[in-house]
This record gives C-alpha cells, sequence and structure tokens, in this order.
C-alpha cells in the first residue's frame, strides 16, 4: 500500500493506493488547522493495514521563496584556475577559497580558508570539478563549521560549476524549511506507528528518498503542479492534455505530451533560482479560496469561504450558492455575498470571473491539446463553464478523485535522478554523482573500454544510483542522454580512458 500526501498551502490531500486495486481511501484536512498532519494520517491509516511508501509533495520551500522568507546565504566557492570566481556568485555574500581540483579530479592545490568569514549561519560550498572528487568542499564544510550546509557535489552531476554554485546556494537556503516540515511530518508518521520509507516529489514529477530530498530541498520547488499533472494523467489515462488543478490559493495548469508531463529546466521561484527539470507550468493566483470584493477576483486569500467558516465571500461561496457545489454551507455563503449585492446576482458574477481567470491561465500556457483534464475540489463545478469558454477544446474531462490529483500523483510516481558517470582509467577511479554524496570507486588501471561496454557500465552505474536514492530501477530502465569517450595518452602511449556520460532512469507513473 502506498499513501500519496500533497501538502498544498490550503489543504493537505491524502490517499492510500494498491497497486492493482487503486484508490482505497482518500483524505482532505486544511493545512490551518493544528494537527493537520494527524487528523490526515488517522483518516489514512484506518483503512490500511501496511504501509509500503510515503510519497510527499510539498509547497513549503516554494511559499517561503514567493514571501522571501528564507535565510541569506554565505556562498564558498573553490574556483581553482581559469575561471572567474565572479561567475559562480549566487549568495548574499560571495567568498573565495584558495584551492584546486583539476579536470580529472585531481587536488593540485589544497584548500585554504584562513580569513574567511562567514556572515550568516547558511553556507554553500561549490568546488569546481567536485563532482569529479569532492575533497575540497568537504574539508571547507568541516572548516566554516556552519549550522547549515550545502555542497556543490551533491546538487547535481551534470551541472558546471557556476550553475552548481547557483543551484547549491538554492538548497542551502531551503534546508531550515524543508527540515522543519520533513521533522514534523516524520514525527506524526512516527507517532502513527508508521516505519514505511518516505519520499519527496521533485518538480520533474519524479520522487526522491528522504535522505536525498534533505541533501537538496530545492527539487521540491514545483512539486504541486508536478504532482497534479502526475495525478490527472494516471487518474484519466490520458496520453496528450492540458492538465487544470484548481486550488485553493493557486490555479495549476501543465501539459502532458506522450503520457507524461511536459519539462523545461530552470526551475525557480522568488528568491531562489536553480537549474533543475521541472514540468512545463502557469500558476495563476486565483483559487476556491480567493477573496471577492466590489471589484471582484482579489488574488488573495484570508482564508477558507465563508461557506466554511471563513471570514470573506470566495469562488467556491458563489458556486454553493448557485448549487453548482454542495460543499459548505449555503446559508454562510449567501450571508458573506449579500455584503455585495443581491447574492444571486453575486455569485453570477464571480463564477462567470472565476472561470474566466480559470481559462485565460490555461491560454496563456500557449500549449494546445484536445483534452482538458481537470482537477480540484471545484472541478466538477467548472467543468461546464470552463468547456464554454475554451473553444478549442475538444473534450474536458473530470476524472474520479480529481480532488485529490496531487495525493494520486504522488503515489504514483517513481524514483528517477540525473546520474553523472565519470571513468578515468589512467589514475583507476570512476565517480559517480546524482542526488546526496557522491560515489567513489577504483576501476581497472589502464583498461580501454570498447563503446557498448562503456553505455553498460553507465547504465550499471545509474541503476545502482537509482536505488541509493530510493527507486526500483534494472540497467534495462536507463536512458542515456549524453556520452563521450576518449583516450587518455601519457608519454606515447595509451595510459587509459575517460569516460564522461549523463543518464536517467526513466521517470514515469504507476497505473492507478
Amino acid at each position: 500500500m502506498i499513501l500519496g500526501i500533497d501538502a498544498g498551502g490550503t489543504n493537505y490531500d491524502g490517499v492510500a493506493l494498491q497497486e492493482g486495486e487503486g484508490v482505497v481511501v482518500t483524505a482532505k484536512k486544511p493545512s490551518d488547522e493544528d494537527g493537520a498532519f494527524d487528523a490526515l494520517l488517522e483518516e489514512l491509516l484506518e483503512s490500511v493495514e501496511e504501509v509500503d511508501r510515503v510519497v510527499v509533495s510539498t509547497t513549503r520551500v516554494l511559499n517561503a521563496a514567493v514571501q522571501d522568507t528564507l535565510p541569506d546565504c554565505t556562498n564558498v566557492v573553490v574556483p581553482g584556475v581559469g575561471l572567474s570566481p565572479e561567475l559562480a556568485y549566487a549568495g548574499e555574500q560571495n567568498l573565495v577559497a584558495e584551492g584546486c581540483v583539476d579536470h580529472r579530479g585531481r587536488v593540485t592545490e589544497p584548500l585554504d580558508t584562513d580569513g574567511l568569514e562567514p556572515s550568516h549561519d547558511t553556507v554553500a560550498v561549490t568546488a569546481k570539478f567536485s563532482t569529479r572528487n569532492p575533497e575540497l568542499e568537504a574539508e571547507a564544510a568541516d572548516a566554516l563549521d556552519a549550522p547549515v550546509v550545502a555542497l556543490g557535489h551533491e546538487s547535481g552531476g551534470g551541472l558546471g560549476f557556476p550553475a552548481r554554485a547557483e543551484t547549491t546556494v538554492a538548497n542551502a537556503k531551503s534546508k531550515p524549511v524543508f527540515g522543519g516540515f520533513e521533522s514534523s511530518l516524520h514525527d506524526a508518521l512516527t507517532q502513527g506507528g508508521t516505519e514505511a520509507p518516505v519520499y519527496y516529489l521533485k518538480g520533474d514529477a519524479a520522487m526522491l528518498s528522504r535522505e536525498a530530498a534533505k541533501a537538496t530541498p530545492a527539487h521540491t520547488l514545483g512539486s504541486g503542479p508536478a504532482s497534479s499533472s502526475l495525478g490527472l494523467v494516471a487518474l484519466s489515462g490520458v496520453d496528450n492534455a492540458v492538465c487544470v488543478d484548481v486550488g485553493g490559493t493557486t490555479t495549476d495548469v501543465t501539459v502532458v505530451e506522450d503520457g507524461f508531463p511536459a519539462l523545461t529546466d530552470g526551475v525557480g521561484a522568488g528568491c531562489l533560482s536553480t537549474f533543475y527539470d521541472g514540468v512545463v507550468s502557469v500558476d495563476a493566483s486565483v483559487g476556491g479560496d480567493t477573496r471577492v470584493d466590489d471589484d471582484g477576483l482579489t488574488g488573495e486569500r484570508d482564508g477558507p469561504p465563508a461557506a466554511f467558516g471563513g471570514p470573506s465571500p470566495t469562488p467556491t461561496d458563489a458556486l454553493c450558492v448557485l448549487g453548482e457545489t454542495r460543499q459548505g454551507d449555503e446559508g454562510a455563503a449567501r450571508d458573506a455575498l449579500a455584503a455585495l449585492g443581491e447574492p444571486e446576482d453575486v455569485a453570477s458574477r464571480v463564477a462567470n470571473g472565476f472561470s474566466t481567470a480559470v481559462a485565460e491561465a490555461v491560454d496563456s500556457l500557449e500549449r494546445r491539446a484536445d483534452t482538458v483534464v481537470l482537477g480540484g475540489a471545484l472541478a466538477g463545478a467548472l467543468a461546464d463553464r470552463i468547456a464554454d469558454r475554451l473553444g478549442w477544446a475538444e473534450e474536458v474531462v473530470v476524472p474520479e478523485n480529481a480532488a485529490v490529483c496531487g495525493a494520486v500523483g504522488c503515489a504514483v510516481a517513481r524514483v528517477s535522478v540525473k546520474t553523472n558517470v565519470h571513468v578515468d582509467t589512467a589514475r583507476g577511479e570512476m565517480t559517480v554523482a546524482s542526488a546526496g554524496p557522491e560515489k567513489v570507486e577504483e576501476v581497472e588501471l589502464g583498461k580501454v573500454y570498447d563503446r557498448e561496454e562503456a553505455k553498460r557500465l553507465v547504465e550499471h552505474e545509474t541503476a545502482e544510483a537509482t536505488r541509493r536514492a530510493g527507486g526500483e530501477a534494472s540497467p534495462e530502465d536507463v536512458r542515456t542522454t549524453s556520452f563521450r569517450s576518449f583516450n587518455v595518452v601519457e608519454n606515447g602511449r595509451v595510459a587509459g580512458q575517460i569516460i564522461d556520460a549523463e543518464a536517467q532512469a526513466e521517470p514515469g507513473g504507476r497505473e492507478v
């Protein structure tokens, strides 16, 4: 049994999914209520005997980035020779340490951090070529002894030095917020008697183990639209569609191509910038809980809808008064809208404005498909209105369990991490950089692989890296995205071979 939990800014959604049987139970709790996690887990676990895996998406890092509440970061770079350190300046404070690792992973100049004084408790350390030898980064982390440290070699094996430094700063700044969330969730699971492994969804709709996510929490940027699109694909069975998840605070619009969310590189938000992949998405600041005033939708959320005890009228209240949703207290919704005029007239105006705003968000994506799949608690109430406003859509689908599509997306996700394999047989060493600490291993000194043998090695190491990140993968599941090899000639003879490759286990979702 798999538990999927979508920890959004408005609600915590949960599902228990049994492979081969589908969704067994669903639950939804307001995220601003005390003990929301505990209540959600209690409801899910009432119908579950044994949990094999827990997969979570969270907007905590995203929200903190957008609200600019993340900590300032001291960025320590070890550029070595041949590159201006300013290219890797990405922190509020930037310091340069002496030392050098060359392109083959050899330490050619020892680390020197004397005189470096970080101004912040959050520190990122990135050395050039650290994905081929992380020794200097580890030494710098020990020497600086900061409360929160992120290391460049853990941030991504395929990233160049400046991109890796920028992404490492994002991971460092994300760690305190993600760590608090992760710790609370772990405590709630433990108190609920669940000892199953925990995974977190990345912005590219694949998942990471708990330990890998703690090392690279900026991966969770974009996990909200990733989970909802993956869930809507699983629930509807579509291969090509636009997916729309109408939440309480925002509406996420994504596009699915060949059965998987379309991806883009360079996910960022607010004060954070990364070079991680994420789903192609539009995030519109309208949702079912958006406050309504005399001028219409404000783009702000004061709390839950008036129909659920909130302080202000919202689109949910409008749809409730119109009888298009049975959620909440219609009397309370009517009273809230009456402050703006005759309730039915206000409700009609608000519902139309809300549907138009959602349709405009869909159109702004500029990626079309014949089918639109709607998710969220209001999906059923909005389907006809959205269809009327999207003249190009041949079909608007609301699948079963659309209200918890993000949690379903978590439950069906797979582990997939980009893995960089660097082999230098002239040195007799191989490094495998993926999510989290590198693997460094000896290989046969002087060996020269033929192309097929080298590719099999890359596929094997990538599959192993996927398993270390908590996944299930065999070499047959691995897709090699870049590969190059050349011989090393020393003193007029072939002394070995260098292989550089990037590969990834195929991402995807399980069937519901």
